[in-house]
């Protein structure tokens, strides 16, 4: 009895009548069933107790073989082997790599996954698409950072290397890249876990962040692939963390007067453009008069306050977009220009502005200069307050907006150009919970004509 690991059969050959007979089966069981009984006239024609020891020793050891290539343990020729992990069997491989020596891949669930994806590393190594990746993981992404840099908005920028110093370097820097594999990365997302259930405040996580810095370690993976240097992205089988997904506050219809009735003066004709608009605060305090054709009812938004700097920035995916207004976000901001003319206040050029101060962040200003978003998340949380209403962010008014025109019976494609989404799902994935009149008013239609069109059908005779 013999196995056939690539086909991973067992098989008997013997000699019938002087021709090669062979049987292949799936279980050793059933193959040495088989040989006992072709080999029984043998034994009984044997006379000699020495040779009747060497057959069944003989039987042993081909039962011991069977039994270790069941098991997976070095099957003859292919370099798959099998390990064992606390949560189950893994199966990896050996290879030789460009430059001849050898190496092993980790992680695969499965003995056929380990052999297709050798056999799919050795072809790729044969046409010279794979190389040997000496550097570590911490020297690949520091150039990967700084290739990247040029490409990314700043925010984007420190994301990517604040993931990469806090959650990604102290874990995966000193590995060889061409090491990391599923294994080691389901390792890393095990100790990020453990994060997320800290009662250390300094060092408890979200999920939601453990799911972000997976996602950068994702774009340098994948850009070790397209370099050669990896022969798969291994966060490909590392799914990210379930995030609970809770509902997202904002003001009723009923609540909004309220709260524009508790703002200051300084703070009103922003807090209804924020409404009326759906912008971000960082896009809101960085419009300027330029931006506005008020004759067409229409704000221009194509830029925003950089993260940690008073200067201008590309908006969140470097989206240009128009936002239509109503005529009473029209007419406010006509009388906010005519107020600021007749009493001769100087804007530069802003439409909202920091009223003025005799002491802190802005009192040593010599020009007027727009809020910063930490100050109108201040009059945000005063004016709830003053108004007798729940806590909530201060971008819950963005979701204020996108909840009033879903509730007015708007379809979800004009929230998302309104909201400057570039893509519908992620609208459709935020608010289409929020789309009950469109829904009802269309329920209601359809309802009407087939009613309708029953009353023009003559009734059968």
């Amino acid at each position: 009895m013999q196995y056939d690991p690539k086909r991973r059969k067992y098989y008997v050959r013997w000699r019938q009548n002087g021709r090669q007979r062979i049987a292949r089966f799936d279980t050793p069981e059933d193959a040495e069933s088989l040989e006992q009984r072709l080999r029984a006239p043998a034994r009984a024609e044997a006379q000699s107790p020495e040779i009747a020891a060497l057959a069944a020793r003989l039987a042993q050891l081909e039962a011991q073989l069977a039994v270790a290539q069941e098991q997976h343990v070095d099957g003859p020729g292919d370099g798959v082997f099998a390990y064992e992990t606390k949560q189950r069997t893994r199966y990896g491989f050996k290879f030789r790599q460009s430059d001849g020596t050898s190496s092993t891949r980790r992680g695969y669930t499965s003995r056929t996954a380990a052999r297709k994806a050798k056999q799919k590393l050795e072809e790729s190594i044969r046409r010279g698409e794979v190389k040997v990746a000496r550097e570590s993981f911490e020297a690949f992404w520091t150039k990967l950072l700084a290739e990247r840099k040029p490409y990314l908005t700043k925010g984007g920028y420190e994301d990517m290397e604040t993931h990469g110093r806090l959650r990604l370097l102290p874990f995966f820097g000193p590995h060889r890249l061409s090491k990391v594999d599923e294994d080691l990365v389901r390792a890393w997302l095990t100790k990020m876990v453990a994060l997320t259930a800290s009662t250390d405040p300094n060092e408890r996580i979200a999920p939601k962040t453990v799911n972000n810095a997976r996602s950068w370690l994702s774009v340098a993976l994948g850009e070790a692939v397209r370099k050669k240097l990896l022969p798969s992205n291994p966060c490909e089988w590392v799914k990210p963390l379930p995030v609970e997904k809770v509902e997202i506050d904002y003001l009723k219809l009923g609540e909004i007067d309220r709260y524009l009735q508790a703002c200051p003066d300084y703070h009103r004709a922003l807090a209804e453009f924020l409404i009326g608009t759906g912008t971000r605060i960082s896009e809101a305090i960085r419009v300027r008069w330029d931006d506005l054709e008020l004759d067409r009812a229409l704000v221009r938004i194509y830029r925003q306050r950089a993260r940690r700097a008073d200067d201008n920035a590309p908006t969140k995916g470097k989206r240009f977009r128009p936002v239509l207004i109503g005529p009473g976000l029209v007419e406010t901001l006509r009388d906010l220009q005519a107020h600021r003319q007749e009493h001769g206040i100087p804007d530069g050029g802003w439409v909202f502005l920091c009223p003025p101060v005799k002491r802190g962040r802005y009192a040593s200003r010599t020009e007027p200069v727009a809020p910063a978003p930490n100050t109108v998340h201040e009059w945000h949380e005063a004016a709830l307050v003053d108004a007798g209403l729940r806590d909530m962010p201060l971008h819950c008014l963005r979701h204020t907006a996108a909840a009033a025109w879903l509730a007015t019976g708007h379809e979800l494609i004009f929230v998302q150009r309104q909201l400057g989404h570039a893509s519908i799902s992620t609208t459709e994935r935020h608010y289409a919970h929020l789309e009950v009149k469109f829904m009802a008013d269309a329920a209601a239609r359809t309802e009407a004509k087939i009613r309708e069109a029953g009353r023009l059908v003559p009734a059968a005779a």
